[in-house]
């Protein structure tokens, strides 16, 4: 039970970044600024890609930290002494997720804390790898629920 617990909370903390994160893509795919100075100039836009790369972070931290051992619990897959690679690699083997995206996704969130001053096509290249990212770690979220679900491990009065 305690481990359909930490799940149930797990879930319910990264619907909720992940509830934002997906109206905040919305709202950037409708009018995507063509580049960094045209962004820069609209604060509105900042602050939208601003929510964006927040969640993206959040959702990606609550997977890594409560989603992916609660999720290996549930199975009852022992975890404890497993490194976050290989709790990866088993959850792939089970169908949960891509191990190589979920790094890919690591670097782009790596790239995302260094600051290009004299380069702002590198910011902007970086910022747009960011917003794919959230998009695709949006999708894998979504996916992954839908395999809690297919499995019985969460309620069915869970959306």
């Amino acid at each position: 039970m305690i481990a359909h617990n930490r799940l149930a909370a797990a879930t319910w903390e990264a619907d909720q970044h992940a509830r934002v994160l997906t109206e905040s893509l919305a709202d950037w795919h409708r009018q995507p600024a063509p580049d960094l100075p045209t962004l820069e100039l609209d604060r509105s836009k900042v602050r939208l890609v601003d929510q964006v790369l927040f969640r993206f972070i959040k959702l990606q931290d609550v997977m890594g930290e409560r989603l992916v051992p609660a999720t290996l619990d549930a199975l009852a897959e022992p975890c404890d002494s497993l490194s976050m690679r290989d709790r990866l690699n088993r959850l792939e083997k089970l169908g949960f997720v891509d191990v190589d995206s979920w790094l890919a996704w690591r670097d782009v969130r790596n790239r995302l804390a260094h600051e290009y001053p004299d380069h702002p096509e590198l910011r902007f290249a970086a910022l747009l790898a960011a917003i794919q990212a959230a998009q695709e770690l949006g999708a894998l979220y979504a996916d992954w629920r839908q395999h809690l679900h297919a499995q019985r491990l969460l309620p069915d009065d869970t959306p």
